[in-house]
């Protein structure tokens, strides 16, 4: 087979392999997202929808929701599945990336690495939980890493830098942590058992 006949297959192959990663889940697979969890343990949280705003001088739009929060405030798995990432790197800071065996993996970015008194110390430990490792399981609502400002959003208003990818494809999910937070509110203020309100 000549060689130009075998580009024009590879291309053809490779176009069609980028037609098939949908930009957008399809609709099926969206009741992954009804169950989510919030992803910010902390009443004062609160976030908007800064999906694709413009970002580096207008060079980068933002594939994510950014949630603010008291430094330090607990970050969850917003559902079951397994570590598939814990690093760090200039842009991102600390982060930990969990796959959810169903296509979707959420992404938790700008983790703390702040201690009292001595910013930028505090390192992994600051960051996670606990010393998490490639496949470990994490279940919905689990402590895995705390709010902070590492990477390149040093000197920024502490925030998660929370992003879900479906196929590995960034996607617009702030419908559906709208919902998970207003059901957090609901259970912080109107929680099943009551009895964790009563004063003895």
């Amino acid at each position: 087979m000549r060689k130009s006949k075998k580009l024009s297959i590879l291309t053809l192959i490779t176009l069609f392999l980028v037609s098939m990663t949908p930009d957008r889940a399809e609709a099926k697979h969206y009741e992954f997202l009804n169950q989510i969890r919030f992803p910010v343990d902390h009443i004062k949280a609160h976030f908007y929808d800064d999906w694709k705003e413009k970002r580096g001088n207008g060079n980068r739009l933002h594939l994510g929701l950014d949630v603010r929060a008291p430094k330090g405030s607990k970050i969850v798995a917003i559902a079951d599945g397994e570590v598939n990432t814990v690093s760090y790197n200039p842009l991102s800071g600390y982060y930990i990336a969990i796959d959810h065996k169903n296509g979707w993996m959420s992404l938790y970015v700008h983790l703390d690495d702040d201690v009292i008194g001595n910013d930028n110390a505090g390192g992994k430990s600051a960051a996670f939980a606990k010393d998490f490792k490639k496949g470990d399981f994490v279940r919905q609502g689990e402590v895995i890493g705390f709010v902070g400002n590492s990477g390149n959003a040093e000197g920024t208003v502490p925030h998660l830098h929370f992003e879900i990818q479906y196929l590995g494809t960034s996607q617009d999910i702030y419908e559906y942590v709208l919902q998970s937070w207003k059901n957090y509110q609901k259970g912080k203020l109107f929680p099943k058992n009551t009895m964790t309100l009563l004063i003895y």
